[in-house]
């Protein structure tokens, strides 16, 4: 074969690798769009478009500023997106639209303060819709970016505080490819931390989100390039660092408590089903402790418990805990999952066994689980008890953890752990608003017009924060009917975007 044929079938292979590897990058770009979201029918948010115009609620119950208890007989005037007025008696004002708030009660708007929004956009109307006003998205982008100035432009949907992607320590290539696939940030070496924190702070993001993968260097020199930032410094506590660094540490909130179990589970030695009773023991021993020290240093904790608590069950009855959510209103492209990223249902979830264990196996795994939910339950107690901020947060849209609902399922499950009802919903109104530096979380003159309208009284059963009424966001009143067609919609558009029935797992 002489030399042009060979070069001929070189520059055609090449070409032709060339091409193969441009459509198989192509294919994973279009599985990771499609399963964050992006892919699903959208409801238009303009179809609940409503007017600011003032508004009393008229001989209502009210979350005392202190958030302990109820104020009878209260009149709540609004006007401009904020709380102008509240008293016992009705403003002399005339003409103005009024609730009358007779036998019901009035709690600020809720906020979520972990949550995964992917370009899930429908589920800004799902947390509107079940009386969450605020949300911390954990894992921000442009997108993100752009839909909170839509919302504070007057878009139906929650306030949001935006983070930034996880940063994390990868070589040059990897970092390309975490970046890629899972959107994280490489920061090369610590020298990088100052530039990289000013970027973020410049386009906009609200706080620095630190993944596991960070090393202790560049801990410490993102930490101090947040301070002098002013720019909070969130999330994981790196692999790479104990407590100890965490103390000297510019955090400001841990994401998960799931971060305190595992610090502890390295201090351990890292449990397995034959000593989990010791591991428990030792947990219980060092987090009072820590308890202490998070508070002392004013370390915000989000707690995520109600996800951690379920996993024993996504194990070993996930059926019956699909059914137990409001599984239709999730994004179907997260719940059917794809080939590269697993979903919700049986047969392709990220916890599910493989139906090949043994009996003893099986029991291994269960001991194991039951285990790790019993330590965050511990832990969680002792950061109740040790008064540190505690942020109700419940990492949505990770596996069954639906946007919008299971914030109230989060409520309940710490006030199960521990917490009283005013605790549990103190940790999703003032305690965040006070974190995150916004004059909202109260029912106080000069604060933020969000507002729930409930049916019960939350502080003698907290899961009365789902008896709502109506929803005040931005001074902007969306009554039962109109957060039922919210919920409508959502559903509507699921079932148009659903490839697979759902049927078995609903009501």
């Amino acid at each position: 074969m002489d030399a042009g044929k060979i070069q001929k079938w070189a520059v055609t292979g090449l070409v032709s690798i060339l091409l193969l590897a441009l459509l198989a990058m192509g294919w994973v770009e279009y599985q990771l769009r499609y399963f964050a979201g992006e892919y699903s029918k959208v409801v238009d948010p303009g179809d609940f478009s409503t007017p600011r115009t003032p508004l009393l609620i008229a001989n209502v119950s009210t979350l005392s500023p202190d958030g302990t208890t109820m104020l009878d007989k209260q009149y709540i005037f609004l006007d401009g997106g904020q709380i102008q007025s509240v008293s016992t008696t009705a403003p002399s004002i005339q003409g103005i639209k009024t609730i009358d708030g007779s036998g019901l009660f009035v709690v600020p708007g809720l906020t979520d303060s972990h949550v995964h929004l992917r370009h899930s956009q429908n589920d800004l109307l799902l947390y509107l819709a079940n009386g969450v006003t605020s949300i911390s998205e954990m894992s921000g982008s442009n997108t993100h970016l752009q839909w909170r100035q839509n919302i504070e432009e007057g878009q139906a949907g929650p306030h949001l505080f935006v983070t930034s992607q996880k940063l994390g320590n990868w070589g040059w290539l990897e970092g390309l490819f975490q970046h890629w696939t899972r959107g994280r940030i490489n920061i090369g070496n610590p020298d990088q931390a100052q530039e990289l924190v000013s970027s973020l702070q410049i386009q906009g993001y609200d706080a620095i989100k630190l993944g596991s993968f960070v090393d202790a260097a560049s801990y410490k020199a993102l930490g101090l390039a947040a301070r002098e930032a002013t720019i909070p410094l969130v999330g994981h506590l790196p692999l790479s660092v104990d407590f100890d660094a965490l103390w000297r540490s510019e955090q400001t909130q841990l994401a998960h408590i799931e971060e305190i179990v595992k610090a502890l589970n390295t201090e351990f030695g890292y449990f397995r089903p034959e000593n989990a009773d010791e591991f428990l023991a030792f947990v219980g021993q060092r987090a009072k402790a820590i308890a202490g020290k998070l508070a002392s240093k004013q370390i915000a904790v989000s707690t995520t418990y109600w996800l951690m608590q379920s996993i024993p069950t996504q194990k070993f009855a996930l059926n019956k805990l699909l059914q137990e959510i409001d599984l239709a209103y999730v994004n179907p492209a997260m719940v059917e999952g794809t080939l590269l990223s697993p979903g919700w249902l049986p047969g392709h979830h990220p916890y599910q066994l493989d139906g090949q264990e043994s009996e003893e196996q099986l029991q291994r795994i269960r001991v194991y689980w039951q285990a790790n939910a019993d330590a965050h339950k511990l832990v969680l107690q002792a950061l109740i008890q040790g008064n540190v901020r505690l942020l109700a947060g419940t990492d949505a849209n990770n596996a069954v953890v639906v946007p919008g609902f299971s914030l109230h399922d989060e409520l309940e499950a710490l006030v199960e752990a521990g917490m009283n009802p005013a605790q549990s919903l103190h940790s999703a109104t003032a305690a965040p608003a006070d974190w995150m530096g916004r004059k909202t979380g109260r029912i106080e003159p000069g604060y933020a017009a969000d507002l729930l309208v409930l049916r019960q009284n939350p502080l003698e059963n907290i899961s009365h924060t789902s008896s709502i009424v109506a929803v005040v966001h931005q001074g902007r009143l969306f009554d039962r009917s109109q957060l039922d067609k919210m919920l409508d919609a959502v559903r509507q558009a699921n079932r148009q975007s659903r490839n697979i029935s759902i049927d078995p797992w609903l009501p």
